[in-house]
């Protein structure tokens, strides 16, 4: 197996107000390359962690996987390891929303990524005095689109609308295109 090599890394961040007393939600995501599929088919994939808030003063912390070769994402904690399920689109749908039932084993190649996911993490993400996940000052300034978000260039908003759905955080994004 060759080692992988992250061709692009992203960010993007939203608090509930200007003050940014609270992080909405917190999202880096890498694509890498060299990743092998089923098929034993060098791919490229995204690997993703988010942070952000989940109701009654806790936090939800979320890893991500995108499956193309089976057109799923992948889900665990930020812990790794193990991932916990997979979701992908019902047929005629928009949204990862159907269950996998046999849930993907962690690989070796999911280690290396997460590994190099989490080497990249304290560069965006500290922990606060409450031990609650925020965004590093250095980070916002790099990234700023307002005073409660920012983003970087080239950030894949439909990684945001897949994952969104799947995760616990209180906001939710969803794809201007299907909303009514």
């Amino acid at each position: 197996m060759s080692p992988v090599e992250i061709s692009e890394t992203h960010f993007f961040c939203e608090y509930s107000d200007d003050n940014r007393n609270q992080l909405r939600a917190g999202v880096l995501y890498l694509v890498v390359n060299k990743i092998l599929n089923p098929d034993n088919e060098e791919t490229q994939e995204i690997y993703a962690i988010a942070y952000g808030y989940a109701g009654g003063n806790a936090e939800g912390d979320w890893l991500f996987k995108r499956d193309s070769y089976n057109y799923r994402w992948v889900y665990g904690d930020t812990s790794g390891d193990e991932w916990k399920g997979a979701k992908e689109k019902s047929k005629g749908g928009h949204l990862y929303d159907l269950d996998i039932e046999e849930i993907p084993h962690w690989s070796d190649q999911d280690s290396e990524c997460y590994a190099k996911l989490m080497e990249l993490r304290n560069s965006y993400f500290t922990e606060e005095e409450d031990q609650l996940t925020n965004i590093t000052s250095q980070a916002f300034e790099e990234y700023r689109q307002s005073e409660s978000t920012c983003c970087s260039e080239g950030f894949d908003m439909d990684v945001l609308y897949d994952i969104s759905p799947i995760w616990n955080l209180t906001t939710q994004y969803l794809d201007p295109y299907y909303q009514n």
